[in-house]
């Protein structure tokens, strides 16, 4: 268990959230224009390239959703600050190879490498609620998602206006150069005292499967794959749709703008909801948040120029934060503190598989039966969501419904 003293966690937590925020921006800097760099390099059509789009998307949550469990074990047994390192400067490496894709196939390797070593937001995760007082989490957990839409909210903003400026290449490259940043800010400034289990408490490969098949985990991650296969359905045609819209017009810059609209106002819902953790059950935030979200993701199907896809995306940040707070803040809650790794590690495996197979999904489905009909398979997983959370999630002090 790790051991930070009061005077200093604080401080840790400061610099983790910082080196966050960095990483979320360089993300965000090229990942939501992928698409349209896969368009380029491979001289597809739209469509083509909404198909192939998800096929990437997908190898990434492939590479993230079968070594997750393993970094949690590692975290558990090793510490959990080297899970930020390497997921941070794995990260920086493999973003940058991206640049030199001389073609698809070599860029779908390289987003499954991405894949198996990164994760930082769950890396991240685990490191806060380690060095964190146990009644501050759902309120750190808010920071930590606003740290992350902060990111989203600006990398996006930034990388169109560099990939329509300057081409998509640059945007490989700083986003390299923002995780290294982040890697070296954590390295130096964050603090962990970790204490290595004894040998008969360390968590294995066996007790990683006894942990996601039990009564108080496997609901958890059922919830938490429904949760990144709806938003990962539509990341693919985002800025493809834009550019079908107006073909004349920078799509890049325009995906940008609607998603920094979402991601600012998603890093205000965050904050809120982290503080209303303190009266409201997470239960009820992330129920109320999920039966929101399948209303918001109804109004792009009849987006009839930018403007207005602008402004229903952006309209996603209105219930985003509180989804990705709660849940985060439940599944830290939902076991002790000496497995905190590994139930990240678990989650984020089940995001993963989740952000693996919504883009494929949405791909193959904005291929065959256009873009727009996305935002509707995505409602329905948004309400499927929130009747899951409602039916299965247990009722917890501090989780169940008050």
């Amino acid at each position: 268990m790790n051991n930070v003293s009061a005077n200093s966690w604080k401080k840790s937590l400061t610099a983790l959230l910082i080196a966050e925020l960095l990483v979320m921006v360089g993300f965000s800097f090229v990942f939501p224009f992928m698409p349209l760099f896969i368009e380029k390099l491979g001289h597809y059509s739209t469509q083509q390239s909404a198909f192939w789009a998800g096929i990437a998307e997908g190898a990434s949550g492939l590479g993230m959703f079968i070594f997750s469990p393993i970094w949690g074990v590692m975290a558990d047994r090793s510490g959990r600050k080297p899970m930020v390192l390497r997921a941070m400067l794995g990260g920086a490496i493999t973003v940058t190879l991206i640049a030199f894709s001389p073609n698809v196939p070599f860029l779908i390797i390289m987003r499954f490498l991405q894949g198996a070593l990164t994760g930082t937001i769950a890396a991240a995760s685990a490191l806060i609620t380690s060095i964190t007082p146990r009644n501050r989490i759902p309120f750190v957990m808010g920071l930590l998602m606003t740290m992350v839409y902060a990111g989203n909210s600006l990398g996006p903003l930034l990388g169109g206006f560099a990939a329509d400026k300057f081409g998509y290449e640059l945007t490989f490259f700083i986003t390299g150069g923002l995780l290294l940043a982040g890697g070296l800010i954590v390295y130096f400034m964050v603090e962990e005292k970790f204490e290595r289990p004894k040998e008969i408490k360390r968590t294995s490969l066996r007790g990683v499967l006894r942990l996601a098949s039990s009564k108080q985990m496997l609901p958890l991650l059922i919830i938490q794959f429904s949760l990144a296969a709806g938003p990962n359905m539509v990341a693919p045609i985002i800025s493809l749709l834009m550019q079908q819209l107006n073909p004349l017009g920078h799509a890049a810059t325009s995906a940008g703008i609607a998603l920094a609209l979402s991601a600012v106002i998603a890093a205000i819902t965050a904050t809120i909801a982290g503080r209303l953790a303190d009266s409201i059950s997470l239960k009820t935030i992330l129920v109320y948040s999920c039966l929101a979200t399948c209303l918001v993701y109804l109004p792009p199907i009849w987006a009839g120029n930018v403007p207005q896809l602008t402004t229903y995306i952006a309209l996603r940040g209105l219930v985003n934060g509180g989804i990705m707070t709660s849940a985060f803040a439940i599944l830290s809650l939902s076991v002790p503190a000496e497995q905190q790794g590994i139930a990240f590690g678990i989650g984020q495996s089940a995001s993963a598989l989740g952000s693996g197979l919504g883009p494929i999904i949405g791909g193959t489905i904005g291929s065959y039966l256009g873009l727009k009909t996305v935002f509707a398979f995505a409602s329905v997983i948004y309400l499927f969501s929130g009747l899951l959370v409602i039916r299965i999630l247990p009722k917890r002090s501090g989780i169940g419904v008050r």
